[in-house]
């Protein structure tokens, strides 16, 4: 019987059928702070209280008016936290600290190993040369003023967000629940690692792929086990309530792969595969309310596939608002040369620029290249020869993303 024909996209075309299917955002929680981290902000946070709230020192020093010149007399000493109420003369200045709110009628401040002829024992302090004005003096609402957004929609809240937040007094916030992510390795060669396997078995390794990977952009999935080849214990698991299922393995048109028999029959394939390097057996399907993604078997090609197409889409579905892959350009150090196709290659990246990890020698089947790489370069078709010095576009394995489309690929 005659394998039936696969359509393969290109790699740009699955990207915009990835970022047109996802239609909505996930439910909203609330969270206390502390509890919030990695989470996405499903409203924006209005600045409550402009920062700084008041005009502070910058520095240890006096402060007084910048028209000012000649003897200064001090009038008080002020300290962070201080409440006290001053209005000071021409004629006159404060001494005080880091914080400080500044009093009314002053505008300068000069750092103590600044004052002509020092201030120890004094009563009053000689200012030679005018001041600047607002020198050394945090101006009220100078960093964020009360009213504008402080955080918009769908930013992720990492350490800073939090602290900006807890600056406003703000304890609780609103975020996206997190997507419920299920993973799932498929074949019968497949053995746990903690399982004896025999030589005609290998090691289920691609499940701890996925989730580790996962993980380490902050998303959680619960692993389920190896799914047998068996088509209807397949097709029971997909009905699992998951807003998206991972598989590894079963999206080639093997003789036992019975995964895109499947969706084709009960669910809408999104990406029937991809025309590139390694990975083009990998399957996208949405099947009622959730998303069913093929990976290919072979672990190379699957964590390349992961990490550079599946992670960014799977932020957007979280309510991301900075879900796009940024590239950063980096200098090629070796040369190289590649054929006319689509190819996402492993790399290093170092002080030196970027170079093929084992000059490009590996296959997708393999997983010493993927720890031995901290980057990949993606390169379309006409892109045949990296010459050394020239620049390119790299994705490092700690990706970066931004709330605007950039073209990484060579």
């Amino acid at each position: 019987m005659a394998q039936e024909k696969i359509e393969s996209l290109s790699l740009q075309e699955a990207i915009k059928v990835l970022e047109e299917s996802v239609e909505s955002k996930p439910n909203v929680e609330i969270l206390p702070l502390l509890e919030a981290q990695n989470r996405y902000l499903a409203t924006d946070q209005i600045c409550q209280k402009s920062m700084p709230s008041f005009n502070s020192a910058a520095m240890d020093g006096f402060a007084f008016s910048h028209k000012a010149q000649g003897e200064l007399k001090i009038k008080e000493s002020i300290f962070a936290g201080d409440k006290k109420e001053i209005l000071l003369k021409e004629d006159e200045c404060v001494k005080i600290m880091t914080g400080a709110k500044v009093p009314e009628g002053a505008d300068s401040l000069v750092p103590f190993e600044e004052i002509e002829g020092g201030f120890s024992n004094k009563d009053s302090i000689f200012v030679k040369e005018q001041g600047k004005i607002w020198n050394n003096i945090r101006k009220e609402g100078e960093e964020i003023t009360k009213g504008e957004i402080l955080l918009k929609a769908g930013e992720e809240l990492d350490e800073n967000a939090l602290m900006l937040l807890a600056t406003q007094g703000i304890s609780h916030v609103s975020v996206y629940e997190k997507l419920k992510i299920g993973v799932f390795a498929s074949g019968d060669e497949l053995k746990e690692p903690w399982e004896v396997s025999s030589s005609h078995q290998i090691h289920n390794s691609n499940a701890t792929m996925i989730v580790s990977t996962l993980k380490s952009f902050g998303m959680n999935a619960s692993y389920g086990g190896v799914l047998k080849d068996d088509k209807e214990k397949i097709s029971k698991v997909l009905q699992s309530p998951y807003d998206v299922i991972i598989t590894s393995g079963g999206a080639s048109k093997g003789e036992a792969d019975f995964m895109r028999e499947i969706l084709q029959r009960s669910a809408t394939l999104l990406i029937p595969s991809i025309k590139i390097r390694p990975g083009k057996p990998i399957m996208v399907a949405k099947m009622q309310n959730k998303f069913i993604i093929a990976l290919p078997g072979n672990p190379l090609a699957g964590a390349v596939l992961l990490r550079f197409l599946i992670v960014p889409f799977l932020k957007n579905l979280s309510g991301a608002r900075a879900h796009f892959l940024q590239s950063i350009p980096i200098k090629i150090y070796e040369e190289f040369t590649l054929k006319n196709r689509m190819d996402a290659m492993l790399g290093i990246i170092n002080n030196e620029g970027f170079k093929l990890t084992q000059k490009g020698k590996y296959g997708s089947s393999q997983t010493l290249p993927l720890h031995l790489s901290n980057a990949l370069a993606i390169f379309g078709e006409d892109f045949l020869c990296g010459e050394a010095n020239k620049v390119i576009q790299v994705l490092p394995f700690k990706l970066i993303f931004g709330d605007k489309k950039c073209n990484f690929i060579n």
